[in-house]
């Protein structure tokens, strides 16, 4: 911030950004007014871990996407209150903002924390880790920027492992160091009081 410059936060609204109406990919000189590392995290829900990752990291921009308008508009008057202008809301797919809205290269690190695990066969298809999806994560993502993941669900989570590893784009890291700093998200809370097994998974793009 300028010496002298009045700070005035940004509205729930001015939080909420519309692919259709701004220059596309999204950059981060275009989205916060500064050159700065850009996160993101898919699906970001009523925002517990957005809100607070860009509060713990005001030199970088996170870029949240969530698909139900009702937790995203939720996500940004809270992030409105608090006065965060390093948070950015996207409201649509994971897959559209990723193929359609963000340059190769660009992101520094992925959260991807409890997605669907569209637990019937037969819509496994609508599972968000699928070989194309993550081809486009690698494509997206910076040399050495981090993939973190969480889910509650054991088959899931294996398959998810699996994939990852099979597209020979990513280096596993020690989960526990990696997640060592990020803070909960409601549904880890959630889980946690029920007794619930979290699986955690840390991997760096490949150079």
């Amino acid at each position: 911030m300028v010496a002298g410059a009045v700070f005035v936060p940004p509205t729930a609204e001015a939080l909420i950004v519309d692919p259709s109406e701004v220059g596309l990919p999204l950059r981060a000189e275009a989205l916060f007014g500064r050159a700065c590392p850009l996160e993101l995290e898919l699906g970001v829900g009523k925002g517990r871990f957005a809100l607070a990752w860009a509060q713990e990291h005001p030199d970088l921009g996170l870029l949240g996407v969530e698909r139900a308008r009702k937790y995203l508009d939720l996500a940004a008057l809270r992030a409105a209150r608090l006065g965060l202008a390093n948070l950015r809301l996207v409201h649509t797919t994971a897959e559209d903002l990723l193929f359609r809205c963000l340059a190769e290269g660009s992101i520094a690190a992925v959260h991807v924390y409890f997605p669907d695990p569209w637990p019937k066969k037969r819509h496994h298809k609508r599972r968000f880790f699928r070989p194309d999806n993550i081809a486009r994560l690698g494509a997206v993502m910076a040399p050495g920027a981090l993939l973190r993941v969480k889910t509650d669900h054991a088959e899931y989570a294996g398959i998810i492992s699996q994939l990852v590893s099979a597209s020979g784009l990513f280096q596993a890291v020690p989960a526990d160091e990696v997640f060592a700093p990020i803070p909960p998200t409601h549904f880890e809370l959630k889980y946690q009081a029920q007794g619930r097994t979290v699986y955690r998974f840390a991997w760096q793009r490949r150079g």
